[in-house]
């Protein structure tokens, strides 16, 4: 049957309870719409794809739905159904086309990007990829999950951020922002994006400000005394820390198997800089150490697990130390700092500074075995532990 359809034809029309009905747009040809026994109405293109053939010319009849009416009205039906003749007279099948554009919107779909660029950015070239991992499925996806990459805009991640900075603090927005903005990049160089909606972003609140925060001796007596009263495993982890100068991350994750009776040596897997890394025993650490428990379940020397996983939760602890200790704006890392100033202070030279901390050391001397300065890196541990005697 066919009609010339207009808006208030197509809302009259009624349904016959015994079989189908198919009305013919008249004034764009192709254009079917079908009205059901139960009077649904739904939208469909007729066409044939140019160059489909054997012999070149155009191929079988074939159909493709637009949608059901009234969510798709007798203008946009038409506006579909000449896009499609379009597609069929370009030598493309629309529905191969829609099909494909189903499949681009899936693979755009913002948790699908993570999940890609965890596996093939993140995993093969960063060490902390579960962090990389942990930080967009928690504050990211959780916001952003099924939204097509390509929709989200400026004003959508400056709103996350602010919200994460809000619930979460400065510190993790901060580290949200970064991920997010390498994500984007390399969605960028991939071509799933065709631009960062994060390039030239301002957001001064979140920047990385260098922090020059030396520890006096004095506060890491309180540091220390408040790491006593907390006990097992972040106090230990933090008198550690103290005596060591290493960074929180290796010493939180120090294991038995890494532990020799004058050393232990982190593995070049676990460490910073992907070479191994040995840091000598003053009397002092090994003490410590060996006041802490043996686990049969694993090697992790600091583990609330029964040794089969390192302890977290720092932040509380922080938090704790603060309270116990009176000290404040400080971090785990200044720590470390201030063990290098102090040890700079009582005449060890920076070089050997250097190898205590495990910094790359570039040129030449970057090239070494990893026994090279362990005499040194032994006496400079020393003198601090002569320095900071009054303390432990």
């Amino acid at each position: 049957m066919q009609k010339r359809l207009t808006e208030a034809v197509v809302e009259k029309l009624k349904a016959d309870p015994n079989r189908r009905v198919e009305i013919h747009d008249v004034l764009v040809p192709g254009l079917r719409l079908r009205i059901s026994p139960n009077g649904k109405k739904s939208w469909s293109v007729m066409y044939k794809v140019a160059g489909a053939s054997i012999d070149g010319k155009r191929g079988i009849n074939k159909r493709m739905t637009l949608g059901g009416y009234p969510l798709v009205g007798l203008k946009g039906a038409r506006e579909l159904c000449l896009a499609a003749k379009d597609l069929a007279d370009r030598g493309e099948d629309p529905i191969e086309h829609r099909r494909s554009e189903v499949t681009g919107r899936q693979e755009r779909r913002f948790d699908r990007v993570v999940a890609r660029f965890v596996e093939l950015h993140a995993k093969p070239n960063t060490k902390k990829w579960r962090d990389t991992k942990r930080l967009l499925e928690t504050y990211a996806i959780s916001v952003l999950g099924s939204r097509d990459i390509t929709s989200i805009d400026r004003a959508t991640i400056h709103a996350l951020l602010d919200e994460t900075s809000d619930k979460k603090g400065m510190a993790l927005a901060r580290e949200l922002r970064k991920h997010l903005s390498i994500m984007f990049n390399w969605c960028v160089d991939r071509g799933i994006c065709s631009f960062n909606p994060m390039a030239g972003m301002k957001r001064r609140d979140l920047q990385y400000v260098s922090r020059e925060r030396v520890l006096s001796i004095e506060e890491l007596k309180l540091i220390w005394n408040a790491a006593t009263k907390l006990g097992y495993p972040f106090g230990p982890i933090v008198q550690l820390l103290i005596l060591s100068g290493q960074r929180r991350s290796e010493i939180s994750t120090l294991q038995r198997n890494w532990i020799s009776s004058d050393y232990f040596e982190i593995p070049a897997d676990n460490y910073k800089t992907g070479k191994p890394h040995i840091v000598p025993l003053t009397k002092a650490m090994s003490d410590l150490l060996n006041d802490q428990p043996i686990w049969n379940g694993g090697e992790y020397v600091f583990s609330t697990t029964g040794g089969r996983t390192p302890s977290s939760g720092f932040s509380k602890a922080k938090i704790r130390i603060d309270k116990l200790s009176g000290v404040s704006n400080w971090t785990f890392h200044d720590i470390r700092r201030s063990v290098a100033t102090h040890m700079a202070r009582a005449g060890v030279i920076q070089e050997h500074i250097e190898r205590v901390l495990g910094h790359a050391v570039g040129g030449v001397a970057g090239t070494y075995n990893r026994y090279s300065y362990l005499d040194e890196k032994r006496q400079a541990l020393d003198v601090w532990q002569k320095v900071i005697s009054e303390v432990i």
